[in-house]
């Protein structure tokens, strides 16, 4: 069994790492080497393999120190950002020495080019801003709404047991916008006692997991919420996809 860790980063990111048996680490969205690095020393651990999700600069500032300090480690990733080894675009699957296979997923949409990695056997979804926890990432000048739809739509089609291990603790916040959206949803309000008593521990609230995401991400729900979102946007729509690109865009000036 994979050792699956997430190390708060910043604000409000986390530093995902899986650990092998053999003490090997693949790391996801390296924003902090000093980070990386303090850990793995501390724990007696070696880096394996670098993940990649998309190009913004909390995922990525890590890298050039990084690729200086590990040259044989292979940094996985889209060849639109710097300091990737191993390009990736979507639909390959890849095999880790010590970890497995991951099935690589073209999540497109949070910017223009997204990747996701989804561990084969332990059912763990590494989705960068792709996905949160009751949420979904804002949609960047390079992005595009619709295929964030598509993106979301492809991971619902993975196991409902699959572990959402997403790049933000936004889940609180995200929480109080499904309210909103759904405020009679009985599971939005068990969710967020949940959550409430995990960050009062200061424990994240990741993983989350596929299928209380679909009962609580208003972006997963879309096929459910079109009455609903119409009314509150004041927009015709016509679809489950109109219906999470008005949703996505109303989230952005909404204020608790």
């Amino acid at each position: 069994m994979l050792n699956n860790i997430a190390i708060p980063m910043f604000n409000d990111n986390y530093l995902w790492l899986l650990v092998s048996a053999q003490n090997t680490v693949i790391a996801v969205d390296v924003g902090d080497y000093a980070l990386l690095q303090d850990f793995l020393q501390a724990h007696n651990l070696r880096l394996a393999t670098v993940f990649i999700t998309h190009r913004h600069y909390d995922h990525t500032a890590g890298l050039a120190q990084l690729r200086a300090e590990y040259p044989d480690v292979p940094i996985y990733g889209h060849d639109s950002i710097a300091h990737i080894t191993h390009i990736l675009q979507g639909g390959e699957i890849i095999y880790i020495k010590d970890f497995g296979r991951f099935l690589i997923i073209d999540t497109r949409g949070h910017t223009q080019f997204n990747l996701s990695y989804y561990h084969l056997q332990q059912k763990l979804l590494y989705c960068g801003d792709s996905l949160f926890s009751a949420g979904c990432g804002r949609i960047f000048e390079d992005g595009n709404a619709v295929n964030a739809y598509k993106a979301l739509q492809k991971i619902t089609l993975l196991p409902p047991d699959t572990q959402i291990c997403a790049a933000h603790e936004y889940t609180l916040d995200n929480l109080k916008f499904a309210q909103h959206i759904e405020p009679n949803n009985i599971d939005i309000s068990n969710y967020q006692k949940q959550c409430l008593a995990l960050r009062a521990q200061q424990i994240p609230t990741l993983p989350s997991i596929l299928s209380t995401e679909q009962r609580v991400n208003p972006y997963l729900r879309c096929h459910l919420l079109m009455q609903r979102v119409a009314q509150l946007t004041q927009k015709t729509l016509n679809s489950p996809s109109d219906t999470f690109c008005a949703l996505r865009a109303y989230k952005n000036s909404w204020t608790a």
